[in-house]
Formats: C-alpha cells, structure tokens, sequence
C-alpha cells in the first residue's frame, strides 16, 4: 500500500477513536504565557485598545474594524481594507485564537504579541503601513498623554504605557474569546439535549465520511498546521504562496493555516481570500475533491460523494459550535 493510503488508513482509525470518545473534544484552559499573566485589569484595558481608533494612521480605523463581533469575529468582506487598499487577504476569526500556536493565514508569529504589530521588530495590523499604519512610537506618546489610559495601564501593568504592554493588554482580551459557551461545547461537557438529532447526525460525518477531523482535529478544531487544500485563487494578488513565503520550502506553496471552525456559521466569508461567502460552497468544494489539477493540494483531499442531505446535518453541526456571547461583543466606553 501507498504511503497516501497508509496515512488515510490511520487517520480512519483515529476517527473512530474520536466519534467514540466526545469527551475529547472539550476545549481546554486558555494557555496563557508565564510573562503575560491574566487579570481584570488588562483584560478591560484590552477590550478598549482592540475598539480605539487612536491606534491607527488618521485615526481612521481599529482592530475590529477587520475583526467584526458580528460576522464571528472575522472579516465583513472578502479581503481585509487597510490604509493600502484591498490586502490580499480575509481577515481570519480572533475566537479561540488563544489557542494557535502560530498566528496569520502563514503562520509568521508565534503568539497573539506578535501578532498585535505593537512589539519592536514584529510587523502586524497595528503598524503595518498597508492595515492600520500606526507608529507605534507615537502611539504610546499618544496614550500617555490620556490620563485615563494611563492610569489604565498603571493599575494593569504597574507602570506608564509601553509598546510591550499594549501588546500584552490586546492579547490578553483576546485570550478571553473561547467559545466555551457553545452548544457543541454544552454537549461533549454532558448536555446531551444542547444540540439536534441532525447535528448529532453531522458531527459523526464530521469525524466520518466528511473526514473534515483530520486537519480540525480534536479539542481545538485544529490541527494548528498548514494544508492547500486548493482553494481558488481571487482578489487583488495573482498568486498567493502562503506559507513558502515564510519557509521557503517548495512543498508549502499554497499552504494556509488550518483555522479553528468555533463561530464559522457567522461567517460572511471564509478560506484566506475570502474566496467562498457560505458553509455550503465550502463543503461543495470538498466534497468534489478540491482542485486535483494543483499540483501542491493536499493528500488528504479527496472526493468524499456527500448527499445533499449529509451536506445539510454537516451545516446543522456546524452552527452548533457558535458561541453567541462572542458574537454580541460591543464597543466599550474609551478614555
């Protein structure tokens, strides 16, 4: 037998494992780095920095600008608009970010700091010129300046505002947006009443004949990999290598992170160019193999001869991983 039949020979049985055990599916404590310790203070200081304008070029835009409550926490258009235009990419969900192990559509940062663009020498939306284009400089001269933020910063952190606490503020917010509270969550923690006979249908072809586990793998949805899994090229870029851009290994041209599926219902678009706008083009896309003529798409997309009645309990599961608080998250009052 192949290597490729092998590999899907295990990931079968593994399956099997998983369908039978839905204990383990439960989301995990929210890792939190020993230098970035949780509190009330940082986060609420986080939750205002993640809304304030003042972060950005010309005050023009802010963190959930792209990230909106809304549509899961994710892009409302197809590509993400900074102050360089359309990017060339969908703005990926902040649930259950927490639990990357690297961040970006190619994985270029290594934790939600870094990820921030706030930290010296880490390039992300806060300062990169073509996204909010702030300077980061001036914006902590700016925060200091505010006597609410800088009492803020003072009782979370125990001293002045500093690019490194901004950082460790957002991110600390963004470690709080698990969702804990979904159906799908209430159900493998005991309820067996929290989500529908035709979700429970779905899930099992989740794990099953969707084979949709083996890269959102148990507990996290994830497998926190890269996969091209053939996804159409549109938007502004001609080509989008994505994570060979970060390796430079010729095998990782057209790989994207494997993104967690908490709150994809809510999604107005999905893949990393926003190339699909609902659950059942993304399932249709897999369900006819991808796009077998790239050369780069991943073994493990296949055919998978879905009915459209699978197709349905596939979605039904689907919605059941929603978390509504999350959704429902406002703009707070700004110093």
């Amino acid at each position: 037998m192949k290597k490729t039949g092998v590999f899907l020979v295990l990931m079968g049985v593994f399956s099997v494992a998983w369908a039978d055990d839905i204990s383990a599916w439960k989301l995990p404590a929210v890792p939190v780095p020993k230098d970035n310790p949780q509190n009330a203070a940082k986060v609420e200081l986080g939750h205002q920095l993640l809304f304030d304008n003042r972060l950005s070029k010309n005050d023009s835009m802010n963190c959930a600008s792209c990230h909106l409550p809304a549509t899961g926490g994710a892009g409302p258009t197809p590509r993400a608009f900074g102050h360089g235009g359309e990017l060339g990419r969908w703005a990926p969900s902040w649930v259950n970010s927490a639990y990357y192990t690297s961040l970006f559509w190619d994985g270029r940062a290594a934790s939600l700091e870094e990820q921030t663009g706030a930290l010296p020498g880490h390039m992300g939306p806060i300062s990169a010129p073509g996204e909010m284009g702030g300077d980061v400089d001036a914006i902590v001269a700016r925060l200091n300046a505010i006597p609410g933020y800088k009492a803020e910063f003072k009782k979370a952190f125990g001293e002045e505002v500093t690019a490194q606490n901004i950082a460790k503020a957002i991110a600390s917010y963004e470690r709080t947006l698990d969702a804990t509270a979904s159906p799908f969550q209430r159900y493998v923690n005991g309820d067996a009443k929290a989500i529908s006979p035709a979700a429970k249908r779905g899930f099992k072809i989740f794990q099953g004949k969707g084979k949709c586990n083996f890269c959102h793998t148990p507990p996290l949805m994830t497998d926190n990999g890269f996969h091209n899994i053939g996804v159409p090229q549109v938007g502004p870029l001609k080509e989008d290598l994505g994570r060979y851009e970060v390796t430079k290994d010729p095998a990782d041209k057209g790989k994207f992170k494997t993104p967690s599926l908490y709150n994809s219902s809510s999604f107005a678009f999905l893949m990393h160019d926003g190339a699909f706008s609902s659950l059942r083009e993304v399932i249709d896309h897999y369900n006819q193999g991808g796009n077998p003529k790239d050369a780069n798409q991943d073994v493990l997309i296949t055919k998978l001869d879905l009915s459209e009645k699978e197709k349905s309990d596939l979605i039904a599961f689907l919605k059941t991983l929603t978390d509504e608080r999350i959704n429902r998250i406002a703009p707070p009052k700004l110093p």
